[in-house]
Protein backbone atom coordinates (compact mmCIF):
# COMPACT_ATOMS: atom_id res chain seq x y z
CA UNK A 1 0.00 0.00 0.00
CA UNK A 2 1.35 3.44 -0.97
CA UNK A 3 2.02 6.10 1.64
CA UNK A 4 -0.71 8.83 1.84
CA UNK A 5 1.51 11.47 0.27
CA UNK A 6 2.29 9.27 -2.73
CA UNK A 7 -1.33 8.26 -3.06
CA UNK A 8 -2.35 11.93 -3.25
CA UNK A 9 0.38 12.59 -5.81
CA UNK A 10 -0.82 9.66 -7.89
CA UNK A 11 -4.32 11.06 -7.77
CA UNK A 12 -3.09 14.46 -8.93
CA UNK A 13 -1.19 12.90 -11.81
CA UNK A 14 -4.16 10.83 -12.81
CA UNK A 15 -6.49 13.88 -12.87
CA UNK A 16 -4.14 16.37 -14.47
CA UNK A 17 -1.74 14.46 -16.76
CA UNK A 18 -3.81 11.77 -18.44
CA UNK A 19 -5.25 12.27 -21.90
CA UNK A 20 -8.86 13.31 -22.06
CA UNK A 21 -8.89 14.34 -18.35
CA UNK A 22 -10.14 17.68 -17.01
CA UNK A 23 -7.73 20.58 -16.71
CA UNK A 24 -5.67 20.73 -13.52
CA UNK A 25 -6.19 23.69 -11.26
CA UNK A 26 -4.15 26.75 -12.18
CA UNK A 27 -2.43 26.77 -8.81
CA UNK A 28 -1.10 23.18 -9.34
CA UNK A 29 0.22 23.93 -12.82
CA UNK A 30 1.89 27.09 -11.58
CA UNK A 31 3.48 25.24 -8.70
CA UNK A 32 4.83 22.33 -10.74
CA UNK A 33 5.77 24.11 -13.99
CA UNK A 34 9.22 25.36 -13.05
CA UNK A 35 10.53 22.14 -11.38
CA UNK A 36 9.19 20.05 -14.26
CA UNK A 37 10.91 22.26 -16.86
CA UNK A 38 14.16 22.00 -14.97
CA UNK A 39 13.75 18.26 -14.70
CA UNK A 40 13.08 17.86 -18.41
CA UNK A 41 16.22 19.87 -19.22
CA UNK A 42 18.25 17.74 -16.82
CA UNK A 43 16.84 14.55 -18.34
CA UNK A 44 17.70 15.76 -21.82
CA UNK A 45 21.28 16.46 -20.77
CA UNK A 46 21.61 13.15 -18.95
CA UNK A 47 20.16 11.28 -21.91
CA UNK A 48 22.68 12.79 -24.22
CA UNK A 49 25.66 12.03 -21.97
CA UNK A 50 24.65 8.83 -20.21
CA UNK A 51 23.64 5.34 -21.00
CA UNK A 52 20.04 4.59 -21.79
CA UNK A 53 17.82 4.95 -18.71
CA UNK A 54 15.82 2.05 -17.47
CA UNK A 55 12.11 2.62 -17.99
CA UNK A 56 10.29 3.41 -14.70
CA UNK A 57 6.80 2.50 -13.68
CA UNK A 58 4.10 5.18 -13.33
CA UNK A 59 3.87 4.74 -9.56
CA UNK A 60 7.46 3.71 -8.95
CA UNK A 61 9.55 5.55 -6.41
CA UNK A 62 13.21 5.55 -7.36
CA UNK A 63 16.48 7.51 -6.98
CA UNK A 64 18.65 8.56 -9.87
CA UNK A 65 22.46 8.65 -9.99
CA UNK A 66 22.52 12.22 -8.66
CA UNK A 67 20.54 11.26 -5.54
CA UNK A 68 17.30 12.84 -6.81
CA UNK A 69 14.19 10.94 -5.77
CA UNK A 70 11.47 10.39 -8.31
CA UNK A 71 7.89 9.24 -8.36
CA UNK A 72 7.44 7.79 -11.76
CA UNK A 73 8.66 10.58 -14.03
CA UNK A 74 8.02 13.37 -11.46
CA UNK A 75 10.75 14.47 -9.03
CA UNK A 76 9.75 14.09 -5.39
CA UNK A 77 10.62 17.72 -4.53
CA UNK A 78 7.63 18.81 -6.62
CA UNK A 79 5.32 17.56 -3.86
CA UNK A 80 4.43 19.30 -0.51
CA UNK A 81 5.77 17.77 2.67
CA UNK A 82 2.29 17.94 4.32
CA UNK A 83 -0.17 17.73 1.44
CA UNK A 84 -3.28 17.32 3.63
CA UNK A 85 -2.59 20.51 5.60
CA UNK A 86 -1.88 22.45 2.42
CA UNK A 87 -5.06 21.15 0.79
CA UNK A 88 -7.20 22.16 3.81
CA UNK A 89 -5.71 25.68 4.13
CA UNK A 90 -8.26 28.20 2.75
CA UNK A 91 -6.30 31.37 3.54
CA UNK A 92 -6.24 33.68 0.52
CA UNK A 93 -2.77 34.48 -0.73
CA UNK A 94 -1.49 37.90 -1.72
CA UNK A 95 -4.04 39.91 0.37
CA UNK A 96 -2.82 42.90 2.35
CA UNK A 97 -3.48 43.18 6.10
CA UNK A 98 -6.85 44.71 6.91
CA UNK A 99 -5.26 47.56 8.82
CA UNK A 100 -3.36 48.69 5.72
CA UNK A 101 -6.22 48.29 3.28
CA UNK A 102 -7.78 51.38 1.77
CA UNK A 103 -11.30 51.11 0.30
CA UNK A 104 -11.41 51.80 -3.39
CA UNK A 105 -12.43 55.31 -4.26
CA UNK A 106 -11.71 56.68 -0.78
CA UNK A 107 -8.92 59.06 0.08
CA UNK A 108 -6.93 59.05 3.29
CA UNK A 109 -8.18 61.46 5.93
CA UNK A 110 -5.02 63.57 5.57
CA UNK A 111 -5.61 63.93 1.85
CA UNK A 112 -9.24 64.85 2.37
CA UNK A 113 -8.26 67.47 4.92
CA UNK A 114 -5.64 68.88 2.59
CA UNK A 115 -8.03 69.18 -0.34
CA UNK A 116 -11.03 70.52 1.61
CA UNK A 117 -11.20 74.31 1.35
CA UNK A 118 -11.06 76.07 4.69
CA UNK A 119 -14.14 78.16 5.41
CA UNK A 120 -13.44 81.82 5.91
CA UNK A 121 -14.30 83.13 9.37
CA UNK A 122 -17.67 84.82 9.53
CA UNK A 123 -17.65 88.56 9.60
CA UNK A 124 -18.26 89.88 13.11
CA UNK A 125 -21.79 91.08 13.65
CA UNK A 126 -22.38 94.38 15.39
CA UNK A 127 -23.21 94.05 19.05
CA UNK A 128 -26.93 94.04 19.67
CA UNK A 129 -27.83 96.17 22.66
CA UNK A 130 -29.03 93.87 25.41
CA UNK A 131 -32.57 94.24 26.61
CA UNK A 132 -32.53 95.56 30.14
CA UNK A 133 -33.81 93.00 32.58
CA UNK A 134 -37.11 93.70 34.23
CA UNK A 135 -36.51 94.71 37.83
CA UNK A 136 -37.86 92.30 40.37
CA UNK A 137 -41.16 93.25 41.85
CA UNK A 138 -40.68 94.00 45.54
CA UNK A 139 -42.64 91.76 47.87
CA UNK A 140 -46.07 93.06 48.58
CA UNK A 141 -46.61 94.48 52.01
CA UNK A 142 -49.80 94.61 53.97
CA UNK A 143 -52.04 97.59 53.24
CA UNK A 144 -51.87 100.48 55.68
CA UNK A 145 -55.32 99.63 57.04
CA UNK A 146 -54.91 95.83 57.06
CA UNK A 147 -55.53 94.06 60.34
CA UNK A 148 -51.83 93.26 60.72
CA UNK A 149 -50.87 96.91 60.23
CA UNK A 150 -53.59 98.34 62.46
CA UNK A 151 -52.83 96.15 65.46
CA UNK A 152 -49.59 94.19 65.58
CA UNK A 153 -49.73 90.72 67.06
CA UNK A 154 -48.00 91.81 70.27
CA UNK A 155 -50.61 94.52 70.94
CA UNK A 156 -53.50 92.17 70.19
CA UNK A 157 -52.07 89.55 72.52
CA UNK A 158 -51.46 92.15 75.23
CA UNK A 159 -55.05 93.41 75.06
CA UNK A 160 -56.43 89.87 75.29
CA UNK A 161 -54.28 89.20 78.37
CA UNK A 162 -55.43 92.45 79.98
CA UNK A 163 -59.10 91.51 79.46
CA UNK A 164 -58.44 88.02 80.75
CA UNK A 165 -56.83 89.31 83.94
CA UNK A 166 -59.69 91.73 84.50
CA UNK A 167 -62.34 89.04 84.01
CA UNK A 168 -60.54 86.55 86.20
CA UNK A 169 -60.56 89.02 89.07
CA UNK A 170 -64.15 90.09 88.37
CA UNK A 171 -65.71 86.60 88.41
CA UNK A 172 -63.68 85.42 91.38
CA UNK A 173 -66.55 86.42 93.67
CA UNK A 174 -70.08 87.77 93.52
CA UNK A 175 -68.94 90.94 95.26
CA UNK A 176 -66.25 91.65 92.67
CA UNK A 177 -68.71 90.92 89.92
CA UNK A 178 -71.29 93.33 91.33
CA UNK A 179 -68.78 96.16 91.74
CA UNK A 180 -67.28 95.78 88.25
CA UNK A 181 -70.44 94.85 86.37
CA UNK A 182 -70.67 98.05 84.27
CA UNK A 183 -67.09 97.63 83.07
CA UNK A 184 -67.68 94.13 81.73
CA UNK A 185 -69.55 94.82 78.42
CA UNK A 186 -66.79 96.94 76.78
CA UNK A 187 -64.18 94.39 77.84
CA UNK A 188 -65.93 91.29 76.51
CA UNK A 189 -67.08 93.11 73.33
CA UNK A 190 -63.44 93.99 72.64
CA UNK A 191 -62.51 90.36 73.38
CA UNK A 192 -65.05 89.10 70.82
CA UNK A 193 -63.94 91.64 68.18
CA UNK A 194 -60.23 90.92 68.61
CA UNK A 195 -60.84 87.17 68.50
CA UNK A 196 -62.33 87.71 65.04
CA UNK A 197 -59.38 89.93 64.07
CA UNK A 198 -57.05 87.11 65.19
CA UNK A 199 -58.80 84.81 62.72
CA UNK A 200 -58.21 87.30 59.89
CA UNK A 201 -54.62 88.28 60.62
CA UNK A 202 -51.72 86.76 58.70
CA UNK A 203 -49.74 86.49 61.90
CA UNK A 204 -50.98 83.87 64.30
CA UNK A 205 -51.60 83.84 68.02
CA UNK A 206 -51.17 80.45 69.65
CA UNK A 207 -54.94 79.99 69.94
CA UNK A 208 -55.84 81.12 66.41
CA UNK A 209 -57.35 77.75 65.46
CA UNK A 210 -59.84 78.13 68.32
CA UNK A 211 -60.40 81.88 67.97
CA UNK A 212 -63.98 81.31 66.78
CA UNK A 213 -64.76 79.61 70.12
CA UNK A 214 -63.37 82.61 72.03
CA UNK A 215 -65.44 84.97 69.88
CA UNK A 216 -68.59 82.91 70.47
CA UNK A 217 -68.14 82.65 74.26
CA UNK A 218 -67.49 86.40 74.56
CA UNK A 219 -70.57 87.06 72.46
CA UNK A 220 -72.67 84.98 74.89
CA UNK A 221 -71.41 87.01 77.84
CA UNK A 222 -73.03 90.12 76.35
CA UNK A 223 -76.10 88.52 74.82
CA UNK A 224 -78.33 89.92 77.57
CA UNK A 225 -78.01 92.86 79.98
CA UNK A 226 -76.11 91.87 83.11
CA UNK A 227 -77.91 91.75 86.42
CA UNK A 228 -76.42 92.00 89.87
CA UNK A 229 -76.32 88.85 91.95
CA UNK A 230 -75.12 85.24 91.82
CA UNK A 231 -77.19 84.14 88.83
CA UNK A 232 -75.45 86.26 86.21
CA UNK A 233 -72.20 85.93 88.10
CA UNK A 234 -72.32 82.14 87.74
CA UNK A 235 -73.31 82.32 84.07
CA UNK A 236 -70.49 84.72 83.30
CA UNK A 237 -68.02 82.68 85.34
CA UNK A 238 -68.74 79.48 83.39
CA UNK A 239 -68.39 81.25 80.04
CA UNK A 240 -65.14 82.88 81.06
CA UNK A 241 -63.65 79.59 82.27
CA UNK A 242 -64.16 78.22 78.75
CA UNK A 243 -62.32 81.22 77.30
CA UNK A 244 -59.50 80.85 79.82
CA UNK A 245 -59.06 77.16 79.03
CA UNK A 246 -58.85 77.88 75.30
CA UNK A 247 -56.24 80.58 75.85
CA UNK A 248 -54.32 77.99 77.89
CA UNK A 249 -54.51 75.67 74.83
CA UNK A 250 -56.85 73.27 76.63
CA UNK A 251 -60.22 73.63 74.92
CA UNK A 252 -62.99 72.08 77.04
CA UNK A 253 -64.87 69.12 75.64
CA UNK A 254 -68.49 69.57 74.65
CA UNK A 255 -68.28 73.25 73.69
CA UNK A 256 -70.98 74.44 71.33
CA UNK A 257 -69.68 74.72 67.78
CA UNK A 258 -69.42 78.39 66.81
CA UNK A 259 -70.81 79.71 63.52
CA UNK A 260 -68.32 79.25 60.69
CA UNK A 261 -68.64 82.94 59.87
CA UNK A 262 -69.92 85.58 62.25
CA UNK A 263 -69.72 89.30 61.49
CA UNK A 264 -68.25 91.80 63.91
CA UNK A 265 -71.71 93.30 64.36
CA UNK A 266 -73.13 89.91 65.41
CA UNK A 267 -70.38 89.38 67.99
CA UNK A 268 -69.64 92.82 69.43
CA UNK A 269 -72.05 95.68 70.07
CA UNK A 270 -70.93 99.01 68.59
CA UNK A 271 -71.72 101.01 71.72
CA UNK A 272 -69.43 98.80 73.80
CA UNK A 273 -66.61 99.11 71.26
CA UNK A 274 -67.02 102.89 71.17
CA UNK A 275 -66.69 102.91 74.96
CA UNK A 276 -63.32 101.15 74.68
CA UNK A 277 -62.23 103.71 72.06
CA UNK A 278 -63.24 106.50 74.41
CA UNK A 279 -61.18 104.92 77.20
CA UNK A 280 -58.16 104.75 74.87
CA UNK A 281 -58.45 108.45 74.01
CA UNK A 282 -58.75 109.44 77.68
CA UNK A 283 -55.76 107.33 78.67
CA UNK A 284 -53.56 108.88 75.98
CA UNK A 285 -54.70 112.40 76.87
CA UNK A 286 -54.24 112.11 80.63
CA UNK A 287 -51.12 109.95 80.74
CA UNK A 288 -49.05 111.74 78.10
CA UNK A 289 -48.89 115.48 78.59
CA UNK A 290 -45.24 116.13 77.76
CA UNK A 291 -42.36 114.96 75.62
CA UNK A 292 -40.85 113.19 78.64
CA UNK A 293 -44.10 111.35 79.29
CA UNK A 294 -44.27 110.30 75.65
CA UNK A 295 -40.77 108.85 75.95
CA UNK A 296 -41.38 107.05 79.24
CA UNK A 297 -44.84 105.76 78.28
CA UNK A 298 -44.05 104.90 74.69
CA UNK A 299 -45.28 101.28 74.94
CA UNK A 300 -48.59 102.40 76.40
CA UNK A 301 -49.02 105.04 73.67
CA UNK A 302 -48.34 102.48 70.95
CA UNK A 303 -50.83 100.04 72.45
CA UNK A 304 -53.73 102.46 73.03
CA UNK A 305 -53.26 104.00 69.58
CA UNK A 306 -53.47 100.51 68.01
CA UNK A 307 -56.71 99.79 69.89
CA UNK A 308 -58.11 103.13 68.75
CA UNK A 309 -57.31 102.41 65.09
CA UNK A 310 -58.48 98.80 64.92
CA UNK A 311 -61.80 99.44 66.67
CA UNK A 312 -62.46 102.49 64.46
CA UNK A 313 -62.10 100.24 61.43
CA UNK A 314 -64.30 97.52 62.94
CA UNK A 315 -67.27 99.85 63.55
CA UNK A 316 -67.27 100.80 59.85
CA UNK A 317 -67.54 97.14 58.80
CA UNK A 318 -70.82 95.88 57.25
CA UNK A 319 -73.52 94.94 59.73
CA UNK A 320 -73.45 97.98 61.97
CA UNK A 321 -75.77 99.90 59.68
CA UNK A 322 -73.31 102.42 58.27
CA UNK A 323 -71.67 100.43 55.51
CA UNK A 324 -73.14 102.69 52.83
CA UNK A 325 -72.78 105.92 54.78
CA UNK A 326 -69.76 107.69 53.28
CA UNK A 327 -69.73 110.39 55.97
CA UNK A 328 -69.69 107.93 58.84
CA UNK A 329 -67.02 105.84 57.15
CA UNK A 330 -65.03 109.03 56.61
CA UNK A 331 -65.05 109.69 60.34
CA UNK A 332 -63.94 106.14 60.98
CA UNK A 333 -61.10 106.44 58.47
CA UNK A 334 -60.01 109.70 60.09
CA UNK A 335 -59.70 107.97 63.50
CA UNK A 336 -57.77 105.09 61.93
CA UNK A 337 -55.29 107.55 60.42
CA UNK A 338 -55.00 109.54 63.64
CA UNK A 339 -54.23 106.38 65.59
CA UNK A 340 -51.47 105.49 63.13
CA UNK A 341 -50.06 109.02 63.43
CA UNK A 342 -49.96 108.64 67.21
CA UNK A 343 -47.96 105.44 66.83
CA UNK A 344 -45.55 107.11 64.41
CA UNK A 345 -45.07 110.06 66.79
CA UNK A 346 -44.47 107.72 69.73
CA UNK A 347 -41.85 105.79 67.77
CA UNK A 348 -40.08 109.01 66.78
CA UNK A 349 -40.45 110.75 70.15
CA UNK A 350 -42.28 113.54 68.34
CA UNK A 351 -44.50 115.17 70.96
CA UNK A 352 -45.71 117.90 68.58
CA UNK A 353 -46.82 115.23 66.12
CA UNK A 354 -48.50 113.37 68.97
CA UNK A 355 -50.48 116.47 69.98
CA UNK A 356 -51.56 117.10 66.38
CA UNK A 357 -52.83 113.54 66.04
CA UNK A 358 -54.65 113.71 69.38
CA UNK A 359 -56.34 116.94 68.30
CA UNK A 360 -57.55 115.17 65.15
CA UNK A 361 -59.03 112.37 67.26
CA UNK A 362 -60.89 114.81 69.50
CA UNK A 363 -62.29 116.85 66.61
CA UNK A 364 -63.38 113.78 64.64
CA UNK A 365 -65.10 112.17 67.63
CA UNK A 366 -66.93 115.41 68.46
CA UNK A 367 -68.17 115.86 64.89
CA UNK A 368 -69.23 112.22 64.62
CA UNK A 369 -71.06 112.20 67.96
CA UNK A 370 -72.91 115.37 67.17
CA UNK A 371 -74.57 113.63 64.25
CA UNK A 372 -74.68 109.92 65.12
CA UNK A 373 -74.57 109.53 68.90
CA UNK A 374 -78.33 109.40 69.32
CA UNK A 375 -78.92 107.02 66.37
Amino acid sequence: MLPPALALASLLLTCGCGSGGSEAPAATESTAAQPQAATEQTQATDTANAAPVKPRGRNEVWTDDNGQKWFGNVPMDAFFDQPYEVASNTTATGSAPAADSQPAGEMPAEAVAATTPTAEPAAPTPDTPSTPSTPETPPTTAAADSWDQLIPLTDLDEEIKSIRNFMQETVSSVGNYNSSMTMIPPKVATLAALAEVARKQQESVSWKDDAAYVRNLAKKMNESPLQRGPKDHKRLQELFEGVSDILNRSKPAGLEEPPAEDSFAESAEMRSLMKRMEDAEKTLKTEIGSADALGSRKAMALHEAAILSVLAKIVTEPGYGYGDDAEFKGYGTSIVEAGQSIRAAAEAGDFAGFETAMSKVATTCQNCHSKYKND
